[in-house]
């Protein structure tokens, strides 16, 4: 029996979906990349400790980045790549590919699905992720695609989603911290 209440997996758009050029001189991207690094500490405060990154452009391969960055001193968490097919990155740009390559090598473990391309590799990708997890992590804004078949596959399966496209980790802990200031009348001198 798998134990899915310890782990998070990603699902999210690729770079060219965003709203916003997906770059990290444009401030929207900053706005995107400190809703990812909070929704990431409430997962963690939740108690996950495994994260499963599907291993592609955009989204996933922030989120597995981010993840092998706090796992440097935070040695509980572990880092799980999946991915649907073996060369499913030949086709992209010479970045996105190093970026790959370098967060494989910083995965505590690799699951590659197939040996191949096959139409269904990626929702099998997507599933296996979710199946496996409590939380799912996205960056999601509605559209008809891999990342709202998986959030939808999700929802049905009794996962908690968290997207931080609609909804903002910072202004939500914020709402949480509630300060309340009890004035008293100065002490009589007499």
């Amino acid at each position: 029996m798998l134990n899915i209440e310890d782990s998070c997996c990603f699902t999210g758009h690729r770079p060219d979906k965003f709203d916003f050029p997906f770059e990290t001189d444009c401030p929207e991207y900053h706005r995107f990349n400190d809703r990812l690094c909070t929704a990431v500490a409430d997962m963690i405060e939740k108690g996950c400790t495994k994260f499963y990154c599907g291993m592609a452009q955009g989204f996933d391969i922030s989120a597995g980045e981010y993840i092998a960055l706090i796992k440097q001193r935070n040695t509980a968490l572990k880092l799980i790549g999946v991915v649907p097919f073996v060369g499913q990155e030949k086709g992209w740009s010479r970045e996105w590919q190093q970026r790959y390559n370098a967060l494989l090598e910083k995965c505590d473990e690799v699951i590659t699905l197939n040996d191949g391309y096959v139409k269904w590799a990626y929702d099998q990708r997507n599933r296996y992720m979710v199946d496996r997890c409590r939380y799912v992590l996205t960056y999601f804004d509605g559209s008809k695609g891999g990342t709202g078949n998986t959030v939808t596959y999700a929802v049905k399966n009794g996962r908690e989603v968290l997207n931080i496209n609609t909804t903002d980790p910072i202004e939500e802990l914020a709402s949480q911290i509630r300060c309340t200031a009890i004035l008293l009348p100065p002490e009589d001198e007499n």
